[in-house]
């Protein structure tokens, strides 16, 4: 009998381990990623997950990462080999199946009015006075409500129609950002937020100052919403922030859009009030005193080869090609992606 369960155990662990490996190398089509899981079990998934984790105090994805090196950690130290690779591969099944197929969804210009003729020179130097003027008008309000808490629902009213617009059929569950055991790393890498993918909690680093968190809020929630590449995430929380009706939210879009912009040689220092060169002042004391530099730029080159493996081409340069999405994406009256039908029948 114990001869039998051995052969079995070993069967099974071998069995996890070719799961794991299979998952981590299936690319499903994109139709049936769109069809089948974005807009089919993934909201399932979603939906059972926050509940959960929402009640807690404290990050579950924490908790489900700790409790993963614990036991590989434990098997090791048997010399459980093959047991340890097993549970590898329940992680790795379990970060595909969870989220990481929201890599495979094809781009949002796929499913909204996007127009490649859109993105000019001149339509860039257009956006940029743009938004150095929004900036400096909505600097003076955002700051006279700079100590006031954030409205997180307020936000993720102006957010929902933006992920659904862009493609979901459902209602993702979404709430304020978890503390988590990795903010040190976060502050010391300049890393401003992330998702989860196990438990898809959301975090933001502890450092942020108040006018970059309502982008940064808005951008992880559309990871947990299916959208996965950065740029995609990153136009999905400029365009809710610009919808909203809160200063300090709309500011906070624009900040960041024009953080991504192709800069100009030099700025002027009549370009921006004196609120406006405070704030980027603020962002780089910050970073100054916050950032490892070696440890920033081991941690950046890592997630570039995550982006390139999970087919994102562009790695971390993906963050920065929101400005082609803002451009060439056309919205309607109230702020919202266009779908490719309702364009051609405008």
């Amino acid at each position: 009998m114990n001869l039998w369960r051995s052969a079995f155990g070993r069967s099974a662990r071998v069995a996890m381990i070719a799961l794991g490996v299979a998952a981590l190398l299936w690319r499903p089509s994109s139709l049936w990623v769109e069809d089948a899981y974005v807009n089919g079990v993934y909201p399932w998934w979603e939906h059972a997950l926050f509940p959960i984790s929402s009640t807690l105090p404290w990050s579950l994805g924490d908790v489900v990462v700790l409790a993963g090196i614990a036991i590989i950690v434990w098997r090791l130290l048997r010399r459980d080999w093959l047991g340890a690779l097993a549970t590898i591969a329940v992680y790795a099944c379990w970060f595909e199946a969870g989220w990481g197929w929201n890599y495979d969804r094809a781009p949002i210009e796929a499913r909204t009015a996007y127009d490649q003729a859109r993105i000019t020179p001149r339509a860039v130097d257009s956006l940029r006075v743009q938004a150095i003027a929004q900036m400096n008008r909505l600097a003076p309000l955002a700051h006279a409500q700079a100590s006031a808490p954030l409205d997180i629902a307020g936000l993720y009213g102006a957010w929902l129609p933006v992920v659904q617009a862009g493609g979901d059929a459902w209602t993702p569950l979404t709430g304020a950002p978890k503390p988590t055991l990795a903010d040190p790393f976060m502050d010391a890498t300049g890393t401003s937020g992330y998702i989860n993918p196990l438990a898809l909690d959301v975090h933001l680093a502890s450092d942020l100052l108040w006018f970059e968190r309502p982008f940064d809020l808005a951008h992880e929630w559309s990871h947990v919403a299916g959208y996965a590449r950065e740029d995609e995430a990153n136009f999905l929380a400029i365009v809710s922030c610009a919808r909203s009706n809160d200063p300090v939210v709309q500011y906070s879009g624009w900040v960041e859009l024009f953080l991504y912009l192709p800069p100009e040689a030099q700025y002027s220092k009549k370009t921006f009030i004196p609120l406006v060169w405070a704030d980027f002042a603020a962002i780089r004391e910050r970073n100054r005193r916050h950032i490892d530099v070696s440890l920033a730029n081991l941690s950046w080159r890592t997630y570039n080869t995550y982006l390139k493996t999970n087919h994102v081409a562009s790695g971390i340069q993906n963050y920065d090609e929101v400005t082609r999405l803002y451009l060439g994406i056309a919205r309607d009256r109230g702020g919202l992606p266009m779908s490719r039908v309702a364009e051609g029948v405008r």
